[in-house]
């Protein structure tokens, strides 16, 4: 095991900040060959791989060659490995990729819950719509799952169970960047009803390592390139406006970034010393709060911050508490300790 690593929350108090809470967290930072460049907490800690899976389970799209047969765009491509808020830009994008296919709202199978985005859940509530699956924050990558059944010529109403040949290009893309040494993951359910495997963060990192490594060729897979500068390029469609994905891959060059639910993260980007790494993170108690702060603060320790991305991304490194009146009355502090080698 790697030093401590843990977000602390203080509160401010009369005699200066008191420890209110403590996240404990653990991050791989690896090359694509799956070897090991730094790490804290422990690294071989395993968890659901959640929404970081979305750009290997966008693989289906391409090599079912669906892209191609449906004339799909770069933004599809980039909505298909979102988490995005259903803001109207998200949901209009995906409701024109749906009718494209012929397909209706009611094809897909992630279940409907309201927008994260504020101006979209205020449009609703006055409008008194419900929401649907279009709103599902996976929308986006079921619609590129049911393109890839439609040029497969699989049942489109089975593309989620874990033997139909979309999720069995899903495995067969995954164990394609997951290196030998490493055993082949458990499968659970993730919230979306998508099969989601259980992976370490050494694995996790490796996986995005390899994503962003194809995109500039270090590794052999145009699909798995062409997903992360689909990303890079769109990343308000991966996101939204405040999301930290968003958020990094404009402020940062040469980066991916993808976060999954329960405190999981996951970046690929180029180090100008160790060429392509990728970042496995896991908030082991699956605090969103605390994993802001421990994904600045890994960027931090490789060197990748620099004065003008710590403005932008300021209130990500040191986030402030406040209380219903607004008033600050603490803060959470990442204190993780990193061993590289």
């Amino acid at each position: 095991m790697s030093g401590n690593a843990f977000i602390r929350s203080v509160r401010q108090t009369t005699h200066g900040p008191a420890l209110e809470t403590l996240h404990r967290v653990h991050v791989a930072i690896t090359r694509p060959d799956g070897s090991l460049v730094g790490s804290a907490g422990a690294p071989d800690y395993t968890s659901p791989m959640r929404s970081c899976l979305k750009p290997f389970q966008a693989q289906a799209l391409l090599r079912s060659g669906a892209f191609e047969r449906f004339s799909s765009t770069s933004d599809e491509l980039a909505i298909a490995c979102a988490s995005h808020e259903a803001n109207v830009v998200h949901t209009d994008l995906v409701k024109r990729w749906l009718d494209r296919l012929g397909l209706s709202v009611s094809s897909l199978q992630c279940g409907p819950h309201p927008p994260a985005d504020k101006e979209s859940i205020a449009a609703m509530t006055a409008s008194g719509e419900m929401p649907t699956a279009l709103h599902n924050n996976c929308s986006g990558k079921h619609t590129g799952m049911l393109a890839a059944a439609l040029a497969l010529g699989a049942d489109p109403r089975r593309y989620l169970h874990a033997q139909s040949p979309v999720q069995l290009m899903v495995r067969a893309a995954l164990e394609d960047h997951l290196p030998t040494q490493h055993a082949a993951p458990a499968w659970g359910v993730d919230g979306c009803s998508a099969p989601t495997p259980v992976l370490s963060m050494t694995q996790l990192a490796t996986l995005y390592a390899r994503l962003i490594a194809a995109s500039t060729g270090h590794v052999d897979d145009r699909g798995l390139g062409q997903t992360a500068l689909a990303m890079m390029e769109h990343p308000e469609l991966v996101g939204g406006r405040g999301v930290i994905d968003t958020r990094l891959m404009r402020s940062l060059k040469n980066l991916v970034a993808k976060r999954g639910a329960d405190g999981v993260y996951a970046m690929g980007f180029l180090h100008p010393e160790h060429g392509p790494i990728g970042v496995g993170l896991k908030v082991e108690d699956g605090s969103d709060l605390a994993r802001a702060p421990a994904v600045l603060a890994t960027l931090a320790a490789l060197g990748a911050l620099i004065p003008a991305t710590r403005v932008a991304l300021g209130d990500l490194i040191r986030p402030e508490r406040k209380n219903y009146r607004g008033l600050l009355v603490g803060a959470l502090v990442a204190d993780l300790a990193f061993v590289f080698t």
